[in-house]
C-alpha cells in the first residue's frame, strides 16, 4: 500500500540536495510517535530470514515535491510545501506512520544544522494496482544495485553497479532480481518457485539519448557516505509477483533511504 504526504509551513525553508537522510530520519520519528518498539525493531533490526543474508525494512519513499520549486547550484530555496510517496508491503509500518502523523501532524526536518517543521495537511491513500508480466514505470527515486568485489588494498569492498557499463549491465540486472527474490521470500517466509520466468529489464533508450547517457547519480547520506544510483523510466518483463514486490517496497537496495521508488 501507497500514500501521498502533503506538507505546508509558514516559514520557507531551503533543502540541500542531499536531504533523503533527513526525510529519512523523520519518518522513523513518525512511526516512533505511535510505536516505540517497532520503529526500534525496524531501524535496528528488520526483517530477515534464514539463508539470506539481509535485513529488509520493506519500505521506500520519493523524492520531494518542493512547492516552488526554486533550485540552484546548492539546493530547493524558499520552499512553503513539499510532497512525496511512502509505500511498504507491510501493513504494520505504514500503520505506524499514519497514526505517527494523526498523533503528530507534523514532520520535523533536520537541515543544515536546523529544525524546519512542515505541517501534515494530506495523507492520500492511492489505490493498489494489478501486475501483468510486462510494465513500465518512472522512477520517483534513483535505484541502486551493489556487490562486492577485491579493492586495491585487497580487501571486499561494496561496489555500486553502473547500468551503463555493458561489463555491469547484466551483473545489475541479476542482483536486481536475486534482491527481488530475496524480498520476496522474506516478506511471505517461503521459497520462491518461480525462478524459470523471462526475467527482462531495461532502462528506457531514448530517455537515454536525451540525456546523452547520463542517467546516474551520486548523492550523500548519513556520514558523507556517497551512493551510486540510476535513475530513468524501465520496463520490466518479469513474474508479477516480483514486480508486485518491487512497485510495494523498492527497486534495488536501501529503499527505506529513499532509493528504488516507482509510479
Amino acid at each position: 500500500m501507497r500514500i501521498i504526504i502533503t506538507a505546508i509551513s509558514e516559514r520557507p525553508s531551503f533543502f540541500p540536495y542531499n536531504y533523503q537522510y533527513a526525510l529519512h530520519s523523520a519518518l522513523y520519528s513518525l512511526m516512533n510517535e505511535s510505536s516505540v518498539e517497532y520503529s526500534t525493531f525496524l531501524h535496528n533490526d528488520g526483517y530477515i530470514r534464514d539463508g539470506i543474508n539481509k535485513k529488509f525494512k520493506f519500505f521506500t519513499f520519493s523524492k520531494l515535491k518542493f512547492f516552488p520549486n526554486k533550485r540552484s547550484k546548492d539546493g530547493f530555496h524558499d520552499v512553503k510545501k513539499i510532497q512525496f510517496t511512502f509505500t511498504s508491503s507491510v501493513d504494520e509500518s505504514l500503520k505506524h506512520l499514519v497514526l505517527g502523523i494523526f498523533s503528530n501532524q507534523k514532520i520535523k526536518l533536520m537541515l543544515n544544522g536546523q529544525v524546519s517543521i512542515f505541517d501534515i495537511g494530506n495523507v492520500d491513500i492511492q489505490p493498489e494496482p494489478t501486475f501483468s508480466h510486462r510494465e513500465k514505470f518512472m522512477c520517483l527515486s534513483p535505484i541502486t544495485v551493489t556487490t562486492v568485489r577485491m579493492g586495491e588494498n585487497g580487501r571486499r569492498e561494496q561496489h555500486f553497479l553502473n547500468y551503463m557499463l555493458p561489463e555491469e549491465r547484466k551483473h545489475f540486472i541479476d542482483n536486481l532480481k536475486k534482491n527481488l527474490i530475496n524480498k520476496y521470500e522474506t516478506i511471505h517466509n517461503i521459497e520462491y518457485q518461480n525462478s524459470d520466468h523471462p526475467f527482462n529489464f531495461s532502462f528506457d533508450v531514448d530517455y537515454i539519448a536525451k540525456r546523452r547517457g547520463n542517467i546516474s547519480k551520486l548523492l550523500e547520506f548519513k556520514n558523507k557516505i556517497k551512493i551510486k544510483a540510476m535513475e530513468a523510466p524501465f520496463s520490466i518483463e518479469a513474474d508479477p509477483e516480483l514486480i508486485k514486490i518491487g512497485y510495494e517496497c523498492g527497486w534495488g537496495e536501501k529503499n527505506s533511504a529513499g532509493f528504488g521508488c516507482v509510479s
